[in-house]
């Protein structure tokens, strides 16, 4: 082979590369804007689905309920019946949804202040602070934690699965911390007192539904009846 030849399969060699190199990059650019695309796409459908649940909530904070229409939800979101199915298969779908967010909401919250108290006592208050907070601001919170009862009697749920059992027993654990700093005293059972709190919040918030003002101090007033009871004199 002659030094011609040589110099142009190696200029033919060079060239191929070049255009094997700029497919490739020309791919990459294509999978690059596909990427982007996608991530838009999901954050918008990420804040539409956001906005649904919203107007639903909203919805059944008013009314105490879930009996609304998809039909009110489209319309109020400003989209047809069909768009919203897109989100949400149907009403029910939704309405599981936005009750999964409220007590998955409760829990992650009941979480972080147990990990930031600095006491026992300090605990069971924060505890039954973020409880009544979530629960009488505006929140599905006492619907949600209702219908896992329901399910839970009707074995659609097992109790260890159900959001509320977690708070139950976070409760009953502060509660056995505070037996030990003679907070309460020793013959509590502090599962049924834990029970009983989270009874006291859930079924005492659904009556206050209709606003903050109404459930002025009501913390205070649950764990004044938990702690010190309703029985006169001594």
């Amino acid at each position: 082979m002659s030094d011609d030849d040589r110099t142009a399969e190696i200029i033919g060699g060079v060239i191929r590369a070049q255009s094997t190199l700029h497919a490739r990059m020309g791919e990459h650019a294509v999978r690059q804007k596909e990427r982007l695309r996608a991530t838009a796409k999901t954050r918008k459908s990420a804040g539409t689905r956001k906005r649904i649940m919203d107007t639903a909530t909203q919805l059944m904070v008013e009314r105490g309920n879930s009996a609304f229409q998809m039909s009110e939800i489209s319309r109020r979101c400003g989209m047809s019946k069909g768009a919203l199915y897109y989100y949400f298969s149907d009403k029910e779908d939704l309405v599981n949804a936005i009750f999964d967010a409220a007590v998955e909401d409760l829990v992650a919250g009941v979480d972080s202040v147990v990990e930031q108290a600095e006491s026992p006592e300090q605990a069971l208050m924060d505890v039954c602070s973020e409880f009544a907070k979530r629960a009488t601001s505006g929140s599905p919170l006492p619907m949600a934690i209702v219908r896992e009862l329901v399910q839970s009697r009707e074995g659609a749920i097992r109790r260890e699965d159900m959001h509320v059992m977690h708070i139950v027993g976070v409760l009953a654990e502060l509660l056995e911390n505070a037996k030990t700093n003679g907070t309460i005293r020793t013959n509590i059972d502090t599962g049924i007192c834990a029970t009983a709190i989270c009874g006291a919040f859930t079924f005492g918030a659904l009556s206050l539904m209709s606003g903050d003002e109404q459930g002025a101090g009501f913390t205070g007033d649950v764990l004044d009846m938990v702690i010190h009871g309703i029985g006169a004199g001594a």
